[in-house]
């Protein structure tokens, strides 16, 4: 983070500092009460106890609290910065900290393919520029303030990823960031478990725009119905869409499937370009397209992005292809699963696997669907028969649910097995598999048993 004098926060604070809180310098400001250390700012949440004793150790640190807390006598006046809403203070202070810097933040937000295209997009521009990105996966809010205090004087764009997976969660994200351009990059059924509604759902990702202050770039993928429908006639920015759509800017004219990676063609003002990506599947076209959409955005050549996105190293566990033992082909999409990403993959699987293959989807639960449960498992079911799928296994007794609509759209039922651990899947693993096999993995469950399984069955 940029040091900071402890005098200019108080005063984006709205607090007058007195004589002995000025010339102090802020080196680190969190609310993590073990990263205090000598010059730190601290906010003090949910009435959390303070670690008095060990930030005696330190020099220079400041605790910014709305109530009293044990032993707070014992500690230096000036140290502690009393608030009436602390919330309000916080927010003060991460918007005061953002604005310090004049560079563009991209945020972006989707059901599927957040982190796939903000990781293509962060490859881009690394060529080039000093690029402050959310790591890997990590989106959820408690990772929000590390992610602003990355960015310094030295850096040219930041990319971060927004999540929705509770009410209130992108605007608050926005408070962080302030992002200049904003990507949707696809709606579905998600997280309706705390968000109780698909409509609220769709309601809490489109409030990007109102975080964006209704000004800078918005790209949305034209081809989603649900972005179609979004009201963006309050936007006086940009908006800037990618798709198979005539009508969009970025537009994708075709694309090809190779061993490990997708050929494409897309046109921008009328102009052809030819690129290649890593990583298998349509859905890892779009993530490309709308990387390269951001880049241009951001003023980078379209033929340097290209070039970029084809050095990209593809996810762990988004479709990832291994070398199984005696000529098997694993599939590892183990990374989540919704409604949209398990039909993005199951489309993916049928597209790669030739017609010797026997295909196997080994399937765990779809997370935090809430009240649509059991209709998402029942289309589901309909998609592994669409999908070719010859031999369906569930682990769990929520995945459980994929089997008699998938039985009754036309899995042969003595192709449709059941497990509840990693030990019964190898054993009958063992002596089931046969040489040539596609064996695709999904489950949303965070389930340590699948990546002990893949493990089991890798070259």
């Amino acid at each position: 983070m940029k040091t900071l004098l402890l005098e200019n926060i108080l005063t984006a604070m709205s607090i007058q500092p007195n004589e002995k809180q000025k010339g102090i310098r802020i080196k680190n400001v969190t609310y993590d009460r073990s990263e205090i250390r000598s010059q730190t700012l601290f906010f003090r949440w949910n009435n959390r106890a303070v670690p008095v004793e060990s930030i005696k150790k330190y020099k220079n640190v400041f605790i910014v609290t709305d109530s009293p807390f044990s032993q707070m006598e014992s500690l230096n006046p000036n140290q502690i910065i009393m608030v009436k809403d602390l919330k309000d203070s916080f927010f003060k202070f991460t918007s005061y900290y953002r604005h310090l810097f004049n560079l563009p933040v991209v945020a972006i937000t989707g059901t599927c393919g957040k982190s796939t295209t903000k990781e293509m997009l962060k490859h881009i521009l690394e060529g080039t520029h000093k690029v402050q990105a959310t790591i890997s996966s990590k989106n959820a809010n408690c990772y929000n303030l590390p992610y602003l205090m990355g960015i310094d004087e030295d850096t040219d764009v930041a990319v971060f990823e927004t999540a929705v997976s509770a009410k209130g969660d992108m605007t608050e994200s926005c408070k962080y960031f302030y992002p200049t351009i904003g990507i949707m990059t696809m709606i579905d059924v998600d997280h309706t478990d705390k968000i109780q509604s698909f409509d609220r759902y769709l309601a809490e990702k489109t409030k990007i725009i109102e975080g964006m202050n209704n000004e800078g770039i918005l790209i949305l993928n034209s081809d989603d119905h649900y972005l179609s429908s979004i009201d963006t006639s309050k936007f006086k920015g940009e908006i800037i869409t990618f798709g198979k759509n005539k009508n969009a800017i970025f537009r994708i004219k075709k694309y090809q499937y190779h061993s490990s990676g997708m050929t494409f063609w897309m046109e921008y003002k009328q102009r052809g370009f030819k690129g290649y990506i890593p990583g298998l599947g349509e859905h890892s076209v779009y993530n490309a397209v709308a990387s390269i959409a951001a880049a241009a955005m951001l003023g980078v050549d379209i033929p340097y992005a290209i070039k970029r996105l084809s050095s990209y190293h593809h996810m762990r566990s988004h479709f990832q292809i291994i070398e199984g033992r005696n000529h098997i082909t694993l599939v590892d999409d183990t990374w989540k699963s919704n409604p949209a990403s398990l039909r993005k993959g199951l489309e993916t699987l049928s597209r790669i696997a030739l017609p010797s293959q026997r295909k196997i989807a080994v399937l765990g639960r779809m997370a935090a669907l809430g009240k649509y449960a059991d209709e998402e498992y029942e289309k589901a079911g309909h998609l592994i028969s669409d999908s070719g799928v010859e031999i369906l296994i569930t682990k769990g007794f929520i995945a459980k649910d994929f089997q008699k609509p998938a039985i009754e759209a036309g899995v042969n039922p003595h192709n449709v097995y059941h497990f509840s651990d990693a030990d019964e899947m190898k054993r009958f693993f063992d002596s089931f598999l046969i040489p040539n096999d596609i064996v695709y993995f999904k489950t949303g469950g965070d389930d340590p048993d699948f990546d002990d399984v893949i493990d089991y069955l890798r070259s």
